[in-house]
């Protein structure tokens, strides 16, 4: 019965970010300052040098695979993998145009990773490990292939109620759409509590484990539209499937929303998430 449970969540879970890779794809680019600002605590995290060879899970759209490239030079290497070949779709194209020539691919799933033991020096996730139905699993995974002395870091949001983007999305996408706000079997929040993500990594074997607490607070001009890539991330296909007319009075709906956050001529953002680190 857990097999099957397992299975289906995993299903759902992949049907729902296949739905998504082409907003992932065409959103990634301006996207990119949310990205460098999620980067750089999970590698700090994770210790990477150059020329290490490092595997970063759930690459998606490209991040934080490409930065970590950089960081590792020609003497290393990235390998980037997601479950979804067609979020991975995006990261290859972008690969490609920036000249990026110390990258692999591997559509791969974390609970059972194709790669022999002690094989990277350090293992990477950003927003990826929430959706996996069974954390653990994946942990001890990423465990398992980490040479001795390698640090894993996995980076997840923070609770529902510190991500204002999420709490706002959430309930107008119920309210004036009628969408359900889990994303697949599992929700982005999923290890917002302080302390889950330790648990996860403690139950994956690791003999050290250390939980940091990141927090950011944007302020955004509402002019630009800000929550509309957010939109297309989260709903991919469906946004698309949508009338002008829904869209529309979706849009207007968030715009209107948001200016609950109001402050000056900005709406004040608040953004939590957590980053776990074990060796």
């Amino acid at each position: 019965m857990i097999d099957d449970l397992t299975e289906r969540q995993k299903r759902e879970t992949y049907d729902n970010w296949v739905s998504r890779g082409a907003a992932w794809d065409a959103n990634a680019d301006r996207m990119q300052k949310l990205a460098r600002g999620l980067n750089q605590p999970l590698i700090e995290a994770a210790n990477i040098r150059a020329g290490q060879h490092v595997l970063d899970l759930a690459s998606g759209a490209g991040e934080p695979a490409m930065s970590i490239a950089e960081l590792v030079g020609r003497e290393g290497s990235v390998t980037a993998t997601d479950l979804v070949p067609q979020m991975l779709a995006g990261a290859r194209r972008r690969v490609a145009e920036a000249g990026i020539g110390n990258v692999a691919f591997e559509v791969a799933d974390m609970e059972s990773l194709p790669f022999v033991d002690d094989r990277f020096g350090a293992v990477t996730c950003r927003l990826g490990l929430m959706y996996v139905p069974s954390p653990e699993r994946a942990a001890a995974e990423a465990r398992r292939v980490l040479k001795d002395g390698g640090r894993a870091a996995f980076l997840v949001w923070g609770p529902h109620e510190d991500n204002t983007q999420f709490m706002v999305l959430d309930r107008v996408l119920k309210q004036v759409m009628d969408i359900d706000p889990h994303e697949g079997a599992f929700t982005p929040t999923r290890f917002g509590a302080a302390g889950a993500i330790s648990a996860v990594l403690s139950a994956g074997g690791f003999a050290e484990v250390e939980e940091r607490e990141l927090r950011f607070s944007p302020r955004v001009d509402p002019a630009v539209g800000f929550w509309r890539p957010q939109l297309a991330l989260r709903l991919g296909e469906r946004l698309q499937a949508m009338s002008e007319a829904d869209r529309e009075r979706l849009d207007k709906a968030m715009a209107e929303a948001f200016e609950a956050h109001r402050d000056g001529d900005r709406i004040q953002l608040q953004a939590h998430a957590r980053v776990g680190v074990g060796w």
